[in-house]
């Protein structure tokens, strides 16, 4: 098993820390980073009492079977959108009950891209109970590791910045 980046356990320590002084539960909907930000969080040892679970929803049918992503949202605007990382992330708060999710949506490359959507396009969302989710869009420079890196240090900040704008 390769080893997850150091800086990323220590922000996902924080983000599970900030969450448990809180009592919210966290789950994660990811497509492009395939599980690395619940792998961040549950590298974390007591992590249980905080993540709920996580889905990898690397499909458009997955996402649509598990998150209950639309077809229509799919078909419009394709799965690399803001629409769709609001679907995958409301969809997860819904299915798994928690209180916080965070989704992730991207072109990691090194193919994929285009003149619209260029290679390194990301689109994430934080959805919590009773809120409209909130949708950030970036395009991160590299290789498909430090697109994918980028993704999960951008998705773990904002679950952070999130519950401490809460506290």
């Amino acid at each position: 098993m390769t080893e997850l980046p150091a800086d990323l356990v220590e922000l996902a320590k924080d983000v599970l820390a900030t969450a448990r002084a809180q009592r919210k539960r966290v789950v994660t909907a990811e497509s492009c980073t395939g599980g690395l930000i619940a792998s961040c969080l549950t590298a974390v040892p007591g992590s249980s009492a905080v993540v709920e679970g996580g889905f990898v929803t690397y499909s458009n049918d997955s996402k649509m079977r598990l998150l209950g992503v639309p077809r229509d949202a799919l078909a419009s605007h394709g799965a690399v959108s803001d629409i769709v990382a609001s679907a995958m992330a409301e969809g997860a708060l819904a299915v798994a009950q928690a209180d916080i999710a965070v989704s992730v949506t991207g072109i990691a490359g090194p193919d994929g891209g285009s003149k619209e959507k260029p290679v390194g396009l990301v689109f994430m969302a934080l959805a919590q109970t009773d809120t409209d989710a909130q949708v950030k869009r970036y395009v991160f420079a590299g290789t498909r590791t430090d697109v994918r890196r980028a993704a999960v240090g951008a998705a773990l900040e904002l679950l952070l910045s999130t519950l401490k704008a809460d506290a």
